[in-house]
């Protein structure tokens, strides 16, 4: 049996028998890992406490060769993120940025550049007002899939290549990002961006997170920015609209 000391986020956690957990974590060593962690449903002891939803805990995990679910020794709290929970959106959208992380990588697949883009959407929820919370998941989100190699093409046709001069765009999710007027074909069901959404979407895929916060999105804005995030992941990365989480969110609107 090896042991590993390492670093990672709390990203799911569900009962198994009286007493214990069965803990996702995504870690930045060794990618996502699956682990039982023995006594940890009585939220007196220390393990208890400290594997809580979005927490950043050291710890020493036992692998047993070819055997999926590790063991969770002990356990040390290095950053808090449970008011995160506090409030509802916030909840809801640091959830459905742990289900991304969950659906769309792999046992033992290291990631270092996604462990530390949630390391920073963390800390931004939790400090920013809960009305960034949406800017700043979908700007996680759009990073997500530029990282997992997904990453759309927002500044010229795909068709044509020709440049986008700061104007609205119709786009195509199985292209890979948007078309301009001159190559959209009749018959053809296309989504659109307004001129608006179209930068703040490049925003959200160029800048990074500590500058998401003071951009001004409307609602309207936003609509038009999910829909294009959803469409494009949907076909790209399998990432489906029906996911739990994202119904979560439908409800808080």
């Amino acid at each position: 049996m090896a042991r590993k000391q390492i670093n990672g986020f709390v990203i799911r956690g569900f009962s198994m028998g009286e007493s214990s957990r069965v803990i996702t974590l995504f870690t930045g060593e060794n990618g996502k890992l699956k682990c039982v962690a023995k006594g940890a449903r009585k939220s007196a002891t220390k393990k208890g406490g400290a594997l809580e939803l979005f927490s950043l805990v050291r710890c020493n995990i036992y692998l047993k060769e070819n055997v999926e679910l590790g063991t969770i020794g002990s356990v040390d709290m290095i950053d808090d993120y449970s008011a995160i929970a506090a409030d509802p959106a916030k909840f809801g959208f640091a959830s459905a940025f742990c289900e991304i992380l969950d659906k769309s990588t792999s046992i033992d697949q290291p990631i270092i550049e996604l462990f530390d883009l949630t390391a920073e959407f963390f800390s931004h929820i939790m400090k920013s007002p809960g009305q960034n919370s949406a800017p700043l998941f979908w700007a996680a989100f759009i990073k997500t899939l530029a990282i997992l190699g997904y990453q759309p093409r927002l500044y010229e046709c795909v068709v044509c290549g020709k440049k986008n001069e700061d104007r609205a765009a119709f786009y195509d999710s199985q292209k890979g990002g948007i078309i301009c007027s001159d190559d959209v074909l009749e018959h053809v069901q296309y989504g659109k961006l307004s001129k608006t959404s179209l930068r703040i979407l490049q925003d959200f895929l160029s800048r990074p997170l500590s500058e998401i916060v003071n951009i001004e999105c409307t609602q309207k804005n936003l609509g038009e920015i999910e829909q294009f995030i959803l469409s494009f992941a949907d076909y790209h990365s399998g990432l489906r609209r029906n996911l739990k989480s994202f119904k979560f969110l439908s409800q808080l609107k």
